[in-house]
C-alpha cells in the first residue's frame, strides 16, 4: 500500500510568487523519482502557503528522495523563500499507509 506525506511550505514575506516559481521548476523531478507514485499542490495565497499531498511507494522511497534533496542543495536554495529558512518554513505530516477500509 502507498505511503501518503503531507508538506506544508511557508513563503517569507513577498515570497510567495518565487515559492511557486520553484515548484514549478523542481516538481517534474520529484514526480519522476523511483517510488513517487504523484504530488498534488495547493496553493493558499492569503496564507503564504504551498502544500504538496505526496503519494510514494514506501516511505522509504519518501527518505531517500527527501535525502537527495537535501544533498543537492535544497537549504540554501530556500533560505530566502521560505519563513525560517527550510528547517523552519515546512511542516511534515507522515499520514501512513492507504487502505481500504
Amino acid at each position: 500500500m502507498a505511503e501518503l506525506v503531507v508538506l506544508n511550505f511557508k513563503a517569507a514575506e513577498g515570497q510567495f510568487g518565487a515559492l511557486g516559481d520553484m515548484f514549478r521548476a523542481v516538481l517534474g523531478d520529484t514526480r519522476a523519482f523511483d517510488g513517487c507514485i504523484k504530488v498534488d499542490t495547493y496553493e493558499d495565497e492569503e496564507n503564504s502557503t504551498i502544500t504538496l499531498v505526496e503519494e510514494w511507494e514506501t516511505l522509504a522511497h519518501q527518505q531517500t528522495y527527501l535525502a537527495w534533496r537535501v544533498e543537492t542543495g535544497i537549504h540554501d536554495a530556500t533560505k530566502d523563500i521560505l519563513e525560517g529558512g527550510f528547517d523552519n518554513g515546512v511542516t511534515v505530516h507522515i499520514w501512513g499507509k492507504k487502505t481500504d477500509i
